[in-house]
């Protein structure tokens, strides 16, 4: 074989070459599409939503604790993350690489909301690894599992 190809002429080596460089770059613009398209399929998925708190841990939510309304999270665009924890408002970053997501809840406000504790909610958020869902349903996973699951507000 590496007989054959020394050969060639250096006209039919340029022309094998260029070959070579054509499939590679097909190639790549196949992977790299591939991946957007995942991408934006999690994104959409998560995206144009507020996702409301279903549970937390195993325990279904139990909307008396939250006369101010129930935690809510909104994935915005460019890694933008926004919410609401029953009793203050945050804006932080999210960054999701296929079903890999972190959370930062960044700046919140600081009302005082006696006999909600949001504090749960928030070390949860910053726990969470991955996500599973559909259009119907997210949940929020940790090391140890399911840290909360969310449905679309209505």
């Amino acid at each position: 074989m590496v007989e054959k190809i020394s050969k060639l002429s250096i006209e039919q080596k340029q022309n094998m070459m260029n070959v070579f460089r054509s499939i590679s770059i097909v190639f790549l613009v196949l992977v790299f599409t591939q991946c957007k398209t995942i991408y934006k399929t999690q994104m959409g998925l998560l995206s144009n939503k507020t996702w409301e708190l279903e549970t937390l841990g195993e325990t279904a939510i139990n909307t008396e604790n939250f006369p101010n309304g129930l935690p809510t999270l909104e994935f915005k665009e460019a890694g933008y993350l926004a919410g609401f924890t029953g009793c203050n408002n945050f804006s932080g970053i999210y960054s999701l690489e296929g079903k890999d997501l972190k959370l930062n809840p960044g700046a919140m406000t600081e009302k005082a909301c006696p006999g909600i504790d949001e504090n749960d909610f928030i070390e949860a958020l910053q726990k969470v690894t991955k996500f599973t869902g559909s259009k119907n349903k997210i949940d929020l996973l940790g090391e140890a599992g399911t840290l909360m699951s969310f449905t679309p507000k209505d």
